[in-house]
């Protein structure tokens, strides 16, 4: 089946007459029009990319390669074909996705939590505060809305959310830690258009990872967690992270065939950070030797897969291998965060606020971020776990300090102003 992409409100792909077909498995673009030689290259590379990676199944009649992106053929595949011919072609930054934190409480006390913590003189955003925000992130041209904490579960407004997001403009993920996560919730969540959940694990080791997560009966929450996703009819994916530790022992594998057997579609690998708790723990990235057999394990998963349990990696997209070249560092390129108390964040690791979002619009944000001089080009490397971006925005951060921090004392602390960054 051949699908017509309707790209005419970008000014500059008038005449482009631009279809995305799957024949067998094999997804192929056709385009004509004087704009085709521009971005045809492009979009047969990404396609390429696409159909090695292989379905994970079918939504709405499109096929999943990765539940961090739309279907294809699907309209909010045509918004994401937009946002990349903007970016990469036009130099309109154009953000994919965003990631909204709807509560900061959580059942859970993860060593590793991310989560700046609560703020002092601050309210929670509340249900209008953050359909406005769904709202201004999907008119700025996102197709990808994930809700996160905190535990999203404890929101009950969480449906409601889900529901605010049109199906034809962007799919919706959550991520949670899958502890209350029932057949009546899970359903709940299918039922309020929600199109995948994503689920936390640590460790493959139930005792293990009850410790790491300070909370027992986890893992046997997520198990439940996943099944009841399963039949709920939502796509499931496993999410955890790397550590020089995790990778030494083997842990990651082992979860991986623990997402293969409980019938869960993808796992996302994502590197430990030194953010949150561990913000000046510096010595937990990752070595070369860690991410050298990180990316053995990727290739061997992937590779050898014989279903439909996919491994992604943040180690990949960081990498500047192949298509990943695309992708790089998320924050300000890809995406941005919306903590649970407004701050406009460029992701959810990054403990920096532009501006919270009582105060300015979604588009006013986001114009300041893209224009800042730490995220104004593109970057390959996360810049969280980056020596040069560390000792600049991170390192100087005082003990104690509030967070997320704003931008204007951090550049004043860096001493960058209105410098360049580099």
């Amino acid at each position: 089946m051949r699908v017509p992409y309707d790209l005419s409100r970008i000014p500059a792909l008038v005449g482009l007459e631009l279809a995305i077909e799957n024949r067998d498995g094999e997804l192929q673009v056709h385009a004509q029009g004087p704009p085709a030689e521009l971005v045809a290259p492009y979009l047969r590379n990404y396609l390429d990319w696409l159909s090695s990676r292989g379905s994970l199944g079918s939504h709405l009649g499109a096929e999943v390669y990765s539940l961090y992106l739309p279907p294809v053929p699907s309209l909010p595949h045509v918004r994401m074909v937009e946002g990349i011919i903007k970016t990469f072609f036009l130099k309109i930054h154009s953000p994919q996705a965003v990631t909204i934190a709807v509560t900061d409480d959580c059942q859970f006390g993860c060593i590793h939590c991310s989560v700046p913590g609560r703020q002092s003189g601050h309210s929670r955003l509340s249900r209008e505060d953050l359909l406005r925000v769904v709202r201004q992130s999907l008119e700025l041209g996102v197709s990808n809305i994930t809700f996160t904490g905190g535990e999203p579960l404890l929101n009950p407004d969480l449906e409601t959310l889900i529901a605010a997001v049109p199906p034809d403009e962007a799919l919706v993920q959550v991520f949670s830690n899958g502890f209350v996560l029932d057949n009546s919730r899970a359903g709940s969540l299918k039922e309020a258009g929600a199109f995948a959940v994503q689920i936390s694990l640590d460790s493959p080791d139930p005792g293990e990872n009850d410790r790491l997560r300070n909370m027992p009966g986890a893992f046997d929450g997520v198990r439940r967690a996943v099944e009841a996703a399963l039949q709920a009819g939502l796509f499931v994916g496993l999410s955890t992270y790397a550590t020089n530790y995790s990778l030494s022992q083997g842990s990651l594998e082992r979860i991986y065939q623990l997402a293969r057997s409980w019938g869960a579609h993808e796992l996302s690998v994502f590197d430990v950070i030194p953010t949150g708790k561990l913000l000046h723990k510096n010595e937990v990235l990752l070595t070369p030797k860690s991410r050298r057999v990180l990316r053995r394990l990727e290739l061997r998963c992937n590779g050898r897969r014989r279903g439909p349990t996919s491994l992604v990696t943040q180690n990949w997209s960081n990498s500047a291998r192949g298509f990943a070249k695309s992708f790089g560092c998320l924050a300000g390129n890809y995406q941005f965060h919306i903590s649970a108390f407004g701050e406009f964040m460029p992701c959810d690791f990054t403990p920096i606020s532009f501006g919270n979002v009582r105060q300015y619009s979604i588009e006013h944000l986001w114009e300041k971020l893209i224009n800042h001089p730490a995220w104004r080009s593109h970057q390959n490397d996360c810049r969280m776990q980056s020596p040069d971006f560390r000792s600049r925005y991170i390192d100087p951060l005082p003990p104690g300090i509030e967070l997320p921090a704003p931008i204007k004392m951090l550049d004043q602390l860096a001493g960058q102003g209105a410098g360049s960054f580099g």
